[in-house]
């Protein structure tokens, strides 16, 4: 037994390079995984093991222990960047990384900016590598060359065949050829990745899932079929009490960026932590304060999604779960957006344009919006442009490109320059503005001067409190979002378009950059939280539009002296939906994840950015699995909830062949939308 253990402490110190990168590697894995998920053990590690022993077996094959060490030091250095980045988007989003994020790099990589790293992350993943670069450099000065022998050749051969078998074995248990992921979706275990996986685990899935994911077909025919049925009237859309209100009206959707109810409001429902009072919050924003006490609020509406995914559900109502519309499906056939809807089924011209804050370049918008029915879209290059021929004129300065200095540009701004062609007089029009001023990081702005000057003479912050100085500053940014909302109400005032305009205003996501949210809610840590941890994700939504204001202030007398709130759970697939009600247009209910906001059915909220599902008080990593139920969600409450998330899963697994197959492309499948459209809006 001696003389074995002296053989075996000999090959660990021969070998000591390859057994320390190991174990520091195995090292910086848990740290990171316990940094985000608070437990440093992964249930199903295989895959990241795989790699390692892998690895391991080819730097047995190298002799130099010179050579290893450098081998060692750059896979070392360059895992604990991974784990960083990883680890700083959950932080920044709670999203673990998943393969479309390549495609929204400049999105889901650009939140690292001006962000306070994961402190246990980083300092773990700098120890473990100096400590090894340290070690080996002593070690390759006195023991340049590892000794030689077949044996230990074919054993080392063996440690390269094992790893791999075990990575290949753990990449087909991750990624089974036939799981059916809409059964998934249905009956899937309650496991974040990261616990599950690790990091590196889980990037190898996601790699490995996306390159060899075979979705197969679908049959058109079936697909026809769950589209319009029978025809009989269960596949069609009932028209609610408010159905045709906003009839033949101009259309006016706006994406706040980041917008909470937190930022112009301090009530029971809507905690602020800086205390200013709900007097002074109007003083600060009178336009918000006169929408919302002007215009019927979604109080239960909740949004779980990236901008992209949250525009273009507001924009189309569906949206893919293997692709990303603005990459994978830029030019597919898409007849069931709005502004297409609007195109075909208005009596008269309408425009349809839309306008970002932004680059147009920014998650392709430039391509993809094209496919949705825009004429055209807007960004901030052209408003410079506008703003330069104005003043080569003559004219004033009116949009001042601040992206070019580092800063958000100005919502207000982009209203003021852009408002001619926004909110016409001569036709119909539908504007889908996307706004940006509010869009993270939270520091102190230059071009915000004049907002934070008046907040001082209400609130002093303390400059100590982080956690303070952020929504202080958030708070600045709605300040300016308030501002853009009093210059499009006058515009459209002065104009006389105001009465016959619907204006659905809705925040596209929490604000999460840099925790905002969860620390204004005091949600920080979901599983320790004794509150309704849905509520991270609620967000506002608010239609302005008063002849449906005034109808529904007669039929509810309650809403005669205080502003109208519908306390229906709603969520971002509903946006669509309810507005086609309001605009008197019925559709085909399976092409639409939700239901209008003044439907009796209640929607169920899918992410496809974080994989949930979320209900009222119910969140669940699949339909019958639940992460989270809160005490108030009865029996009854819970069975509505699962039946309807299994429709929802079937019009998910449908509409992903549509994508997929761009059905509507086909040989005269458009033709058959239109005229089954036209046909239910005679």
């Amino acid at each position: 037994m001696r003389k074995f253990a002296s053989k075996v402490w000999n090959w660990i110190r021969e070998n000591s390079l390859i057994v320390l990168y190991f174990i520091f590697a195995i090292g910086i894995e848990m740290v990171a995984v316990y940094a985000v998920e608070g437990d440093p053990f992964m249930t199903r590690p295989f895959l990241s093991l795989g790699l390692l022993l892998f690895i391991c077996g080819i730097l047995f094959l190298f002799k130099s222990n010179r050579v290893r060490l450098v081998i060692g030091s750059i896979l070392l250095i360059g895992q604990a960047i991974v784990d960083l980045v990883f680890s700083v988007i959950f932080d920044m989003t709670d999203q673990y990384f998943d393969f479309g994020m390549l495609n929204l790099k400049n999105d889901a990589f650009g939140i690292l900016e001006s962000i306070p790293v994961n402190f246990i992350t980083f300092y773990s993943g700098l120890f473990f590598c100096v400590l090894y670069i340290i070690y080996g450099m002593r070690r390759t000065y006195y023991h340049k060359q590892a000794k030689k022998g077949k044996k230990s050749f074919i054993w080392h051969i063996g440690v390269c065949v094992s790893g791999l078998a075990i990575l290949c074995g753990s990449f087909a248990i991750y990624f089974p050829g036939n799981t059916n992921k809409y059964e998934d979706m249905i009956n899937g275990k309650v496991e974040s990745a990261y616990s599950a996986y690790g990091m590196i685990g889980n990037a190898i899935g996601e790699f490995g899932g996306a390159m060899f994911y075979d979705p197969g077909t679908m049959p058109d025919e079936e697909i026809e079929t769950f589209i319009y049925g029978d025809g009989s009237e269960k596949y069609i859309s009932q028209p609610t009490e408010y159905f045709g209100v906003s009839k033949g009206k101009n259309v006016v959707v706006i994406l706040a960026e980041s917008l909470e109810w937190f930022a112009f409001m301090r009530d029971a429902r809507n905690p602020n932590e800086l205390d200013i009072s709900p007097e002074t919050l109007k003083i600060l924003y009178p336009n918000l304060s006169k929408f919302y006490e002007q215009g019927i609020s979604m109080t239960n509406f909740h949004s779980r999604e990236k901008t992209d995914i949250s525009e273009t559900l507001s924009i189309m109502g569906s949206y893919p779960t293997d692709s990303y519309i603005n990459y994978d499906y830029t030019y597919n056939e898409m007849p069931h957006t709005m502004p297409n809807l609007l195109k075909e089924l208005s009596s008269e011209p309408i425009q349809c344009r839309s306008y970002h804050n932004g680059f147009k370049t920014f998650y392709k918008r430039m391509d993809v919006h094209e496919s949705f029915g825009f004429e055209f879209l807007t960004d901030m290059y052209d408003m410079e442009d506008y703003s330069n021929e104005i003043e080569a004129a003559g004219g004033e300065e009116i949009f001042y490109n601040w992206m070019e200095e580092g800063q958000r540009n100005l919502d207000s701004e982009m209203i003021e320059i852009c408002k001619e062609e926004m909110f016409p007089t001569n036709e119909r029009f539908y504007t889908y503005i996307t706004t940006i001023t509010m869009h993270g990081v939270y520091y102190e702005r230059e071009n915000l001067a004049k907002h934070r000057e008046k907040l001082l003479q209400y609130y002093q912050p303390n400059e100590d409190d982080d956690d303070e100085m952020i929504l202080y500053n958030y708070m600045q940014t709605a300040m300016e979002f308030d501002a853009a909302i009093g210059c499009m109400m006058d515009d459209l005032e002065k104009k006389g378009l105001l009465d016959n305009t619907v204006i659905a205003l809705f925040g596209d996501h929490p604000a999460y950059y840099q925790q905002l949210s969860g620390y204004v809610k005091n949600i920080k840590k979901y599983k320790n939280t004794e509150g309704n941890y849905t509520d991270l994700f609620k967000v506002p939504f608010i239609i302005y539009d008063q002849d449906l204001a005034k109808q529904m202030r007669q039929d509810n007398p309650e809403f005669t002296n205080k502003p109208i709130t519908v306390d229906k759970f709603t969520c971002t697939a509903d946006i669509m939906p309810t507005l086609l009600d309001l605009l008197g247009i019925r559709y085909y209910t399976n092409l639409w994840y939700g239901t209008s906001a003044f439907a009796e059915k209640q929607s169920v909220l899918y992410s496809r950015a974080y994989d949930i599902f979320v209900s009222d008080g119910i969140v669940g990593r699949s339909v019958n699995n639940l992460l989270f139920r809160d005490d108030s969600v009865t029996d009854e409450m819970l069975e509505t909830y699962k039946a309807t998330g299994v429709e929802l899963v079937e019009k998910i697994k449908h509409c992903d062949y549509i994508f997929l197959q761009d059905y509507f492309d086909g040989k005269g499948k458009l033709d058959l939308f239109h005229q089954k459209m036209h046909a239910i809006n005679p």
